[in-house]
């Protein structure tokens, strides 16, 4: 039903995950609707005129995407509304890397939506845009090549948090603070201040929700394995715990959420 395409830029994947294009089918006789987990990165995400998408948090009241924005951390579902027809393109970022490239810390927000245009002018983005997906991921890659090349040599902040940050990914979320600790060498306050800075959360707290993801995707690999035995195999200590983050993460127990439509996120957790 959705249709995704990814790229990835090849001589910058150490600053970006992927590029990729969405468009929901036209035809659809209502708006696309998906519940959007917690995943940990940042990305650059533009919709293409006319539409544009919304988001709704638990509070019930719905929020409207800018056509351009920084999607920042979240630490719950929410539920994303896009048109028929819409189209939208994102650059995805490592959890750490959206900070190195803004030369700031990531935006902080409740909603996890800051307008491009607040920290970055939109128009040399917005003139990537082709009709041709692939044609704008190279274009996005050479805009990136040319701003990255222009960023000064990572400071040791980043040194620390990138390390941590490659041990959660490698680990899928299972390692604990303390090894952190040791493989960066700073004291686990320091860690927390450098990742609320060039991550958004803590050590802990992206580590959770990288495991999180990692169960989501192993279940969809392996959708006949039970909850208990999925669980065991992606960290979890036992169902409770995961049925625990799954209130956490998506408000529904783990067979609610398996029975809704989750296109979009059964792409997303593996890119």
């Amino acid at each position: 039903m959705i249709l995704i395409e990814t790229y990835i830029p090849a001589q910058l994947t150490h600053l970006i995950k992927t590029c990729w294009y969405l468009q929901v089918p036209a035809d659809l006789p209502h708006p696309y609707q998906e519940d959007i987990l917690p995943d940990g990165h940042h990305e650059i995400i533009f919709h293409l005129p006319p539409h544009t998408g919304k988001r709704c948090f638990k509070d019930g009241n719905w929020i409207e995407e800018p056509a351009a924005f920084i999607a920042g951390q979240t630490l719950t579902s929410y539920r994303l509304q896009l048109m028929p027809g819409a189209q939208l393109y994102g650059i995805r970022f490592y959890p750490h890397t959206l900070s190195a490239f803004l030369k700031m810390p990531v935006p902080d927000t409740e909603t996890g939506i800051t307008p491009l245009s607040d920290i970055l002018p939109e128009a040399p983005f917005l003139q990537c845009i082709q009709e041709d997906p692939q044609t704008t991921f190279r274009r996005f890659e050479c805009l990136l090549t040319i701003s990255i090349s222009r960023l000064e040599q990572p400071s040791g902040a980043y040194d620390y948090v990138h390390a941590a940050v490659a041990a959660i990914l490698q680990s899928k979320g299972n390692i604990s603070v303390d090894k952190l600790i040791q493989r960066t060498g700073v004291s686990a306050k320091h860690l927390d201040v450098l990742f609320k800075r060039q991550v958004g959360l803590t050590p802990k707290a992206i580590s959770n929700i990288i495991r999180f993801n990692h169960f989501i995707a192993s279940k969809n690999r392996h959708p006949e394995q039970n909850y208990t035995a999925g669980g065991y195999e992606t960290g979890f200590y036992d169902q409770s715990h995961l049925i625990r983050s799954f209130h956490q993460y998506t408000q529904q127990s783990p067979k609610a959420w398996f029975n809704n439509n989750t296109g979009i996120n059964d792409i997303f957790v593996n890119i």
